[in-house]
């Protein structure tokens, strides 16, 4: 057994090395393929969740558990594919249906693994993810075509371009809103634990149900976007997200302020939180990769990579700010400039799309 702070080291460890790998990841595969890439990081995730089966002390534990932030190459690359085949406006539509299938792991995750590790171990665990990379490995292998690559990189030459792409006014404007609509959901999910625990007197089987609201907005909200897009230009998207956003943490402020402090309320306008965010990734994310067409993966790679190192940057002071103020406000008054901020900055993307338009 070991404590619950060291397992937060396990837990601090694979998010940093998500991070890395999918810089890595969005490099190499502009160079030498999707596919063969997926390749290579599935077969490292399928040996390190063996590993961190058979582990019998914490640190080859957390060596395999390290490892196995490979398999977010996943992530980066299914829309760095996705964009390889369709133009802008359908790959932002395409990730968001990917997007809403993806936000039901969250939501059955915890509870089937919580399941499995009562009746049959926690090793158990990592043996279900080894048959889950054995499946996707050969789905890889047997369904999905090389759709880019052969991007020529001399020495230097792939940091090179993380410079242009960081450098690019268009790129760091996508990221940034992405990076501050998640940094909403980390605060969330983070500070919420204390909150409904201290101020609400909730259970943790309540607040578990109360974290789904956010969640299902999500998912809500990507399935309009891959509806909307079709018909609805990408910034007007954007924007209808972000202040969906913005308006439900708003509406809460000023309904906490008044006296009406009840999970209902916070998780009413939370919901609002998790529609807007829905809204908004799918298009942001496709435009950061149609920034370079050339260096999609690249781009898809590096903009993961902020975000996760923002959110355990937001993840730690939140955590430290819901100790000392352990209230609704406290919580809502984090979310709302991050909220406020990828609005203004929507808004600006928008108004310079329109000028590139009218000038041409």
């Amino acid at each position: 057994r070991v404590s619950y702070d060291t397992m937060a080291w396990a837990i601090s460890g694979y998010l940093a090395s998500t991070a890395v790998f999918q810089v890595c990841a969005g490099s190499l595969a502009d160079r030498f393929g999707r596919r063969s890439v997926l390749t290579c990081s599935l077969c490292i995730f399928l040996a390190a969740s063996i590993g961190c089966a058979v582990s019998e002390s914490y640190l080859a534990f957390l060596a395999f558990r390290i490892l196995q932030g490979s398999v977010v190459s996943g992530m980066v690359l299914s829309r760095a594919i996705v964009s390889d085949l369709f133009d802008r406006k359908r790959t932002a539509g395409i990730i968001g249906y990917i997007a809403m299938a993806m936000s039901v792991a969250p939501i059955i995750g915890p509870s089937v693994g919580g399941y499995l590790g009562e009746i049959a171990g926690w090793r158990a665990i990592f043996l279900v993810y080894f048959l889950s990379g054995i499946s996707l490995l050969a789905l890889v292998h047997f369904q999905i075509p090389e759709t880019g690559g052969g991007v020529k990189h001399s020495e230097g030459s792939a940091f090179r371009s993380l410079l242009e792409l960081l450098s690019d006014p268009r790129f760091l404007g996508y990221t940034s809103i992405m990076t501050l609509s998640t940094a909403t959901f980390y605060i969330f999910i983070t500070g919420l634990p204390l909150v409904a625990s201290e101020q609400f007197m909730m259970t943790q089987a309540q607040i578990g149900l109360g974290m789904g609201s956010i969640t299902v907005g999500f998912l809500i909200g990507s399935l309009l976007s891959g509806r909307l897009l079709e018909s609805c230009s990408l910034h007007a998207v954007l924007l209808s997200g972000r202040l969906a956003a913005t308006l439900g943490l708003t509406v809460c402020v000023c309904a906490l302020w008044s006296g009406w402090e009840t999970p209902m309320v916070l998780f009413g306008c939370t919901s609002l939180v998790g529609l807007g965010n829905g809204l908004t990734m799918p298009g942001a994310s496709a435009a950061a990769m149609f920034v370079r067409k050339d260096l999609a993966a690249s781009a898809s790679g590096l903009s993961d990579a902020v975000i996760v190192t923002a959110g355990a940057v937001v993840t730690a002071v939140t955590g430290y700010v819901a100790k000392a103020f352990p209230d609704a406000m406290a919580l809502v008054g984090l979310m709302l400039p991050a909220a406020a901020g990828s609005l203004a900055i929507s808004a600006w993307m928008s108004f310079n799309a329109q000028e590139r338009i009218a000038d041409n």
